[in-house]
């Protein structure tokens, strides 16, 4: 078996995966805080540990993968106060629309996918043990974290106590014993979501509801627990501090992070007005084709998401399906390609394992044997299955709404014929841009050019 490495954030450093348990490997992700619709920064982790999960159910007979859906937060509160909704009219909403989008580009199921809402009696549990241990305290109607009792806090996000305050999503407030301890329960306002405690009517702190679910799916310490690098603190971190508390130790043995995601050069913000919703992004594209882009990058680096990006990898994916197209018969289920998984093995290299489909590729246009064709098209369509790519018998069908005639299309390849023929292959460039800017994806073949909407 190929030996997976993973970067790992505590140990900053690549490290050999070694599962507690082989027979089944668990990993857990942090999913959507559903108050507003996901945006392409979002479903940038969604893809990237979609394929690690695909790539170890390669590897390993049973994967539990757990990424939970927090329904509870104050922007989530903010959210239908703005809107005159209830909470759970917006939390519904948004779920739905969350399910819709990710299927669109092709994140599978987790194992499980629990919500906050539903796992109460988990975090309380958890904050009683840490009432009782003395790592947390009640004050003002809250109950909080001690983190001068912790002495290895800040382990993953290597901070020291200045940086930990500077970094807080929370106000240094007068009831708390020193200005880096975190909420882990609060009281509830009039119109503000509360469940009946020991410690008061009130709502949990966001850090606590993923140890609960964690915990409750996976145990109290698993192998692989994941986020985007803004979560490593002071998220991540302060997880990695309740179940120290609670349990005496880590929840996860590798902490995997994906870069951030930008826009044209500049980060994703509201204040710049440059958000990417997904549903935009998949009126426009085919879901396979942001999930390419989201690829098309190492996990660990920030991507840019520009319109050039979008349109390479529109081309790319155009290309794989172009060489499927090849095959005259019906693909056979074949293994995939050995440098696809090793590729993904050394450290979830996607851009190296596109290369290499691409290359499959290479080989089925320059290949006349029909017999062989159609081995290399199953090998590329396998190979492809493990990144979510190349899933569609219709890839492109729904976007074919074209505003351009077939007329008009025939015209253009005809130019295009003619301009190649005088070797002038800038216009012939030029035609086959403008015709892919109007979805329509040309294919040279032996018998001449073909198209098809994309």
């Amino acid at each position: 078996m190929k030996k997976l490495q993973l970067y790992n954030s505590l140990s900053n450093s690549l490290e050999i995966f070694v599962p507690k348990d082989e027979n089944n490997v668990r990993m857990y992700a942090c999913g959507p805080t559903v108050y507003a619709s996901p945006h392409v920064g979002n479903a940038r982790p969604l893809v990237i540990f979609d394929v690690l999960f695909r790539l170890l159910k390669k590897l390993y007979p049973r994967v539990t993968y757990v990424r939970n859906i927090t329904d509870v937060d104050d922007k989530i509160n903010a959210g239908a106060r703005e809107r005159n909704i209830s909470i759970k009219e917006l939390t519904d909403e948004v779920i739905a629309e969350f399910h819709k989008s990710t299927e669109a580009i092709g994140v599978l199921p987790a194992t499980f996918e629990p919500r906050a809402t539903l796992h109460i009696s988990e975090m309380l549990e958890i904050i009683g043990l840490l009432i009782e241990k003395g790592f947390a305290y009640e004050s003002e109607g809250h109950v909080l974290f001690r983190v001068r009792k912790m002495s290895n806090y800040g382990m993953l996000s290597k901070r020291n106590q200045e940086d930990m305050i500077a970094g807080s999503r929370v106000e240094v407030a007068p009831y708390k014993e020193n200005p880096t301890d975190f909420v882990l329960w609060k009281p509830s306002g009039e119109g503000t979501p509360a469940w009946d405690s020991p410690f008061g009517r009130g709502r949990p702190g966001w850090h606590i509801e993923c140890s609960a679910m964690s915990r409750k799916y996976l145990g109290e310490s698993f192998d692989i627990h994941a986020g985007g690098q803004d979560l490593i603190f002071p998220h991540h971190e302060n997880e990695i501090a309740q179940n120290f508390g609670a349990f005496g130790c880590i929840p996860a043995n590798y902490w995997i992070h994906n870069g951030m995601l930008s826009v044209d050069g500049r980060k994703m913000s509201k204040s710049l007005g440059n958000i990417v919703s997904l549903d935009s992004a998949l009126k426009l594209y085919d879901g396979e084709v942001v999930r390419y882009v989201l690829l098309s990058a190492h996990y660990q680096k920030t991507l840019d998401w520009t319109d050039q990006s979008v349109f390479q990898s529109k081309q790319s994916l155009n290309r794989l399906y172009g060489a499927l197209r090849s095959c005259n018969g019906k693909s056979e289920k074949v293994d995939a390609d050995p440098r696809v998984i090793e590729a993904l093995c050394g450290n979830l290299n996607t851009p190296l394992a596109l290369r290499v489909l691409h290359e499959i590729a290479d080989q089925i246009h320059r290949s006349s044997d029909r017999g062989e064709i159609n081995e290399f098209c199953s090998l590329l369509k396998s190979s492809a299955e493990i990144l979510g790519l190349l899933t569609k018998d219709n890839y492109g069908s729904a976007k074919n709404n074209l505003a351009i005639s077939d007329n008009e299309i025939e015209r253009l390849i005809e130019e295009r014929r003619k301009a190649k023929s005088e070797k002038n292959f800038k216009l012939a460039d030029e035609i086959r841009e403008e015709l892919l800017k109007n979805n329509i994806c040309l294919e040279d073949t032996p018998e001449g050019t073909t198209w098809h909407g994309v």
